[in-house]
């Protein structure tokens, strides 16, 4: 009796609980229950749910919900109810019959838990994505945008880019602006132009291209550079509208009489209002366009639907928190970017006797034993400083995640492949990892495995942005209270 009375102490503090007879009566509810719905015991018992519904729910989904616990299976869904005093909430419900000899339900016991907080979330997230969808949509309908990494890659474009330029998204996408360059603009005006942007400022001004058939168009252009953290260009968002009708039209304004002028004149008024109203979406889109999308990123990455419920219900702290991870991002772009960082020879017993020094304390409190076996080959090729910051995270990685039963073993060592590479390879006999829950998880930003202070899930992820820098490969094997091997294979070895 005395775990049973527990039980139901664990349940009334942590749950809003009621009990109903065959017919929906209430018969119990505590006293979050009485809190939740602001209506008192003695106005409860003896009425069936009918006195908190909000009337949200269509029939049918209260009539589904019904035969169900009426046919003895347990129901959950999420309701909305109203309060005593007309305000609602929203509970996650869980809906237990508890049956007879016959199998028949005698008694139904609702167990929910309030989230409000997390519907009102959704409903804020659902609305500001909206807003976002339509500003994108009423760009898109009245503008050519393209989207170009730091160095001018085309990441992104939209149809009007693709109906004026005659090119296919698959043809744009990976190229520079080259691809539709007419050769009209001198190198002094390209370089300017790129000298402003890479400056972080805006620019502004008409560009000659050609399209894909050999056909030139002119486009008015707004070019809006988005800074990382440090005020560096991280992309280059580019506004155009055609203006090759007006353009048409200035050549026959030399030529030609008053009535061109005035054509001419009507095109331009019409361009200076898309390019206002392409000025004031791209001004006050690049604030929100950034936070959304990454808390967007953050959602759509978690498979934790516990994570994502806190997400929802804290809007703000998460933007904050993705501000974070939007700093370590650009971090590993500027690295997978730096294509022209050159490899050192590296002499790997010096570069992790460096390391160590660093985990001297570490070591010896923990009475670690780092066993090395270079014999294989003791030279590597690859940039000084990612060897160093990889061999730091995957030591880091094995002191902080020890296994409690046993001294810290950790082995380094290389061996030559066939195919002109070196694998080397780092194992301990910590607490390891379950593959099977965290395969596709493992170097993702923001994963962790294990509860420590001091992970931020952002080591692995760097690790492997480092080794791919160089067309490298990493991969794990680990089992779980076993130890974990982490393989890196470093290509092109000229050794």
């Amino acid at each position: 009796m005395e775990k049973i009375t527990d039980y139901k102490y664990a349940l009334d503090e942590s749950s809003i609980v009621a009990i109903t007879d065959q017919k929906g009566i209430i018969k119990y509810v505590n006293d979050n229950f009485c809190n939740i719905s602001k209506y008192s015991p003695e106005e409860l018992i003896g009425q069936d749910h009918r006195i908190i519904n909000s009337g949200y729910h269509t029939k049918e989904f209260i009539k589904e919900l019904w035969t169900t616990i009426a046919n003895g299976k347990v129901w959950k869904g999420e309701l909305k109810n109203k309060a005593k005093d007309g305000t609602v909430y929203w509970v996650d419900t869980t809906i237990v019959p508890f049956l007879d000899k016959d199998n028949k339900p005698y008694q139904y016991v609702a167990i929910r838990s309030d989230i409000t907080d997390r519907k009102k979330g959704e409903e804020e997230l659902k609305k500001t994505l909206k807003e976002i969808s339509d500003y994108k949509y009423a760009l898109d309908e009245s503008a050519i945008m393209a989207i170009t990494d730091q160095k001018g890659i085309i990441t992104h474009v939209n149809d009007n880019f693709c109906k004026i330029s005659k090119y296919s998204v698959k043809e744009l996408i990976g190229q520079d602006h080259r691809i539709i360059n007419s050769g009209h603009h001198p190198k002094e005006f390209i370089k300017e132009l790129w000298t402003t942007i890479a400056n972080g400022k805006v620019w502004k001004g008409e560009l000659k291209n050609k399209a894909k058939d050999g056909s030139v168009y002119w486009v008015d252009t707004t070019i809006v550079p988005f800074l990382n953290s440090i005020g560096k260009p991280y992309q280059y968002v580019a506004i155009r509208s055609d203006i090759t009708e007006r353009k048409k039209g200035e050549d026959q304004i030399k030529k030609s009489n008053q009535k061109a002028i005035e054509h001419a004149h009507i095109l331009e008024l019409k361009n200076v209002q898309l390019v206002d109203f392409c000025n004031i979406v791209s001004h006050n889109l690049r604030a929100p366009l950034i936070n959304i999308s990454m808390l967007v990123d953050y959602i759509e990455q978690s498979s934790n639907e516990a994570e994502q419920k806190e997400v929802l219900a804290k809007i703000k702290p998460v933007v904050n928190h993705l501000m974070e991870v939007f700093n370590e991002l650009v971090e590993s772009i500027q690295i997978k970017q730096d294509i022209e960082i050159e490899s050192d020879q590296v002499i790997l017993k010096d570069c992790v006797e460096k390391v160590l020094i660093g985990f001297e304390t570490q070591i010896k409190e923990y009475g670690a034993d780092i066993q090395l076996n270079f014999d294989k080959t003791d030279i590597i090729y690859f940039p000084q400083k990612y060897i160093e910051s990889i061999i730091t995270n995957l030591i880091s990685n094995a002191l902080k995640y020890k296994s409690p039963n046993r001294k810290p073993i950790i082995t380094i060592k290389t061996k030559k492949e066939v195919n002109n590479s070196i694998l080397l390879s780092v194992t301990d006999n910590g607490l390891g990892i379950d593959l099977v829950l965290h395969k596709d998880q493992i170097f993702k930003i923001r994963k962790t495995f294990h509860k420590h202070p001091d992970a931020k899930g952002f080591g692995l992820f760097m690790t492997k942005t480092q080794v791919e820098a160089k067309d490298g490969k990493i991969w794990v094997e680990s089992q779980p209270e076993k130890g974990t091997t982490f393989f890196i294979e470093f290509k092109n070895q000229n050794i």
